[in-house]
């Protein structure tokens, strides 16, 4: 009895010994062996021969520690199974399929070393003192501290030199040898599950956003104009349009969500579409973005070159330079290496969150990547589009230059839309809608402000838990009159002075609410003109209470785009609904014609329902509805620029292939720009391989020998044109790359008057 009794002692006593290991193994094969697109993408693509080689080595000597610190047992046939058991785990980084197609030799090599090792220390581990396991626990403790530093003050250089496969590894190995010593002494091991369980339960780290002074100390002082109105009447080319009498195109894009493709694309789009047509940087207003959509606009925003022409060029047929390197920056290495060496300790430990958080380890990220790229500026967020004129004479700020960068969040607290824009905008759901407004302190009667830097900002739209944490938005300032009066407060009601205003904000991202930026985009429209029946009339403009006209004839601001505008009382912006309408140019009026341009991915198939799932379908149904409700918003768009057609939005049958329309999509203004990240194997995540980033570039803006294909004997796309094995794409992206084409095709002729005029002259 009493040798059974020792026999499942020592069982159970190998077993718990072992189980911490066999843990190890088995995390290692399920992250290697997942179907998952972005495990794929930077465990099996990315991953090249170094990063797996480090991987491999580091599992090697979590084994060797393993081994070194087993248990005594009496079970003698044990140690054959502790050796296999001990070689998996590199055995997996370094040879399991999909992994294990590339070089073989170098983790082979490891994988011999480390079996003459165990076999040598095989006899001289199962009676193991105690002083010799506390030595080797303040050695894992002490690597756990260098690891920590290292990663503190080399944030991105060291990470991305490790890469992905080798910190996880790390971090595993040095987690199964720390909690496999712990279990030696078994009280310190509660104690220390007590503490964590605490640490969980009862403390929660504060990643607060970074915060830049506005210049000068009267920041406020730009919040009476009408950005509009000060974007449009200064535009350097419009006399291009008024001589050929034609509306000044206005493009407003929406970047939708989806991580680093969504990121890729939006980046793409903007910089090919800018390189295809000279002017189109000059006619963007806004770029509204959610999440990876957001950070695209933002990177695209601080490298583009706007070019104030006055002349206009007609597009071009290819893109001359490829960002694809630039896009397939490894950012998720920065990202893993601060939450795993860095945030979790300070949790553990009761500390608050490192200095930077983990949300601008990412900034940081992506503005150290190549020397031909431009950052990110550390500005306050409104100065990327107004800047400080000392010697203008009505307001302290005048315009960038460059689009508005809207960001799209979500309020953690109420579930709304919470929106920065370096503008307002009107909207009849008011209610579900938040603005940022800037904070500061009252110095001699002047508003010194604060506002959120320009990377916070894009970095809120992008915090998606758990991967990186909301962030925080504070302000506490002196009642300011422009900025704490509602918009439509009447003149009996009206405050030039109240109490200190403060408050803060927890924000997420912005996909929780609508992923793709077709509802802001949308409200951004109505406040530009508004929707009265079919015919789009002019209504308050954005940010000014002045009604219908710009009264700012007489201010220094440039008028470009109207000349002589020394006998008008005041200037007006006319939007047209459909370029059919009256074009003709006075010299007091401006007409122009918003576009809309989504980027976004194409909505995935329906599916049949699979089991139902207790755990999963709740987080399941919240994921999918973000996709939904997109849909739903892409489709008030549609009904706002063009009504409906026939039952069906006019847009989403415009768009039918075979419409018989050679240019269905210009006189409604809306277009698309499309990936497909099911049919192209795109991630979620913030590395990508780089032959991901060319798929993406060569269906987005296509070259024009990708589209020429389609062109049938009058020079129009013919969607029925077969699939070629020559074309760069497979040949279930052929109907995205002919809708792309197509769209690309109808976007040029707004920079051809000739063509555009022609294109008219189809639809009486």
């Amino acid at each position: 009895m009493d040798g059974l009794r020792n026999a499942v002692r020592a069982i159970v006593d190998h077993l718990i010994a072992r189980g911490v290991l066999l843990g190890f193994a088995l995390v290692l094969f399920l992250v290697a062996t997942h179907d998952n697109l972005q495990i794929r993408a930077f465990f099996t693509e990315s991953a090249g021969t170094v990063d797996r080689l480090a991987a491999t080595i580091g599992a090697a000597l979590t084994a060797l520690a393993h081994f070194a610190i087993r248990r005594d047992t009496p079970l003698r046939h044990a140690e054959r199974v502790d050796l296999g058991l001990h070689l998996l785990p590199p055995a997996i980084i370094g040879f399991l399929p999909p992994w294990g197609g590339g070089n073989w030799l170098a983790p082979a090599v490891v994988l011999a070393v480390e079996l003459v090792v165990l076999l040598a220390i095989a006899r001289r581990t199962e009676h193991v003192r105690q002083a010799a396991t506390d030595r080797l626990l303040g050695m894992v403790i002490g690597v756990f501290i260098v690891c920590y530093a290292l990663f503190s003050v080399f944030r991105v250089d060291l990470p991305r030199d490790l890469g992905a496969v080798a910190l996880v590894a790390l971090f595993l190995g040095l987690l199964s040898v720390l909690i496999d010593l712990l279990t030696r002494r078994r009280r310190l091991f509660v104690a220390v599950l007590a503490a964590i369980g605490l640490s969980l339960g009862t403390h929660e780290l504060q990643h607060e956003a970074q915060y830049r002074p506005m210049q000068p100390d009267a920041g406020a002082e730009y919040a009476g104009a009408d950005p509009f109105a000060l974007w449009l009447f200064d535009r350097p080319d419009a006399a291009y349009y008024r001589e050929n009498d034609l509306p000044y195109p206005v493009f407003l894009v929406a970047s939708e969500g989806g991580g680093g493709y969504a990121m890729a694309h939006a980046f793409s789009f903007l910089s090919k579409m800018g390189a295809r047509c000279p002017n189109f940087g000059q006619h963007l207003f806004a770029l509204v973005g959610v999440s990876g959509g957001q950070i695209g606009n933002t990177l695209y925003h601080a490298n583009m070159d706007v070019p104030q022409t006055d002349r206009v060029s007609a597009c071009g047929d290819s893109a001359p330079a490829s960002n694809s390197a630039y896009l397939s920056t490894d950012h998720l290495s920065p990202l893993l290496a601060h939450l795993l060496f860095v945030e979790i300790p300070r949790k553990l430990l009761f500390l608050g969150a490192a200095e930077p958080g983990r949300s601008h380890v990412l900034l940081e990220s992506f503005n150290k990547t190549s020397d031909a790229y431009a950052p990110v500026p550390d500005v306050a967020y409104d100065e990327h589009f107004w800047r400080f004129a000392p010697d203008h004479d009505m307001f302290a700020y005048r315009l960038s230059g460059k689009p508005a960068l809207v960001s799209v969040t979500v309020n953690v607290q109420t579930g709304n839309r919470f929106v920065f824009s370096p503008f307002r905008f009107t909207t009849r759901g008011e209610s579900y809608l938040d603005l940022f407004q800037a904070s500061g302190d009252l110095e001699e009667a002047r508003q010194k402000l604060v506002a959120p830097s320009l990377g916070s900002a894009a970095l809120a739209s992008a915090s998606f838990p758990w991967v990186t944490p909301s962030l925080r938005f504070s302000w506490e300032r002196a009642f300011n009159e422009y900025l704490d009066n509602p918009p439509d407060t009447s003149e009996e009601d009206y405050r030039t002075d109240g109490p200190p205003q403060s408050g803060s904000v927890n924000l997420v991202d912005g996909g929780y609410f609508e992923n793709t930026g077709a509802e802001t985009v949308s409200e951004i429209l109505a406040s530009i003109g508004r929707e009265d029946n079919t015919v789009m009339l002019q209504r308050d403009g954005i940010n000014q209470g002045d009604g219908l006209h710009w009264y700012g004839v007489d201010s220094d601001y440039a008028h470009r785009a109207l000349p002589d505008v020394g006998d008008c009382e005041f200037l007006e912006g006319r939007p047209l609904q459909s370029l059919h309408d009256n074009a003709v140019w006075t010299p007091c009026e401006m007409p122009y014609f918003l576009i809309t341009v989504l980027v976004r991915n194409s909505a995935p198939e329906p599916a049949s329902g699979g089991p139902q799932s207790f755990l999963t379908d709740p987080i399941k149904t919240l994921l999918q509805s973000r996709g939904a409700r997109g849909g739903l918003a892409i489709a008030t768009l549609e009904e706002r620029r063009c009504g409906f057609f026939e039952g069906s939005a006019c847009a989403a049958q415009l768009d039918a292939v075979g419409s018989g329309d050679p240019n269905p999509q210009i006189y409604a203004g809306i277009f698309q720009s499309r990936v497909d990240s099911a049919a192209m194997a795109l991630p979620l995540g913030w590395a990508m391989p780089q032959h991901r980033m060319q798929a993406i570039e060569n269906v987005v803006v296509p070259e024009e020998e990708v589209c020429a294909r389609f062109l049938n004997d009058f020079g129009e796309l013919d969607f029925t044109t077969p699939y070629s094995d020559a074309a760069p794409y497979p040949p279930e992206l052929d109907l995205l790359v002919k809708r792309n084409c197509a769209h690309l095709r109808q976007m040029a002729l707004f920079f051809d008057a000739d063509a555009l005029r022609e294109a008219l002259a189809w639809r009486p």
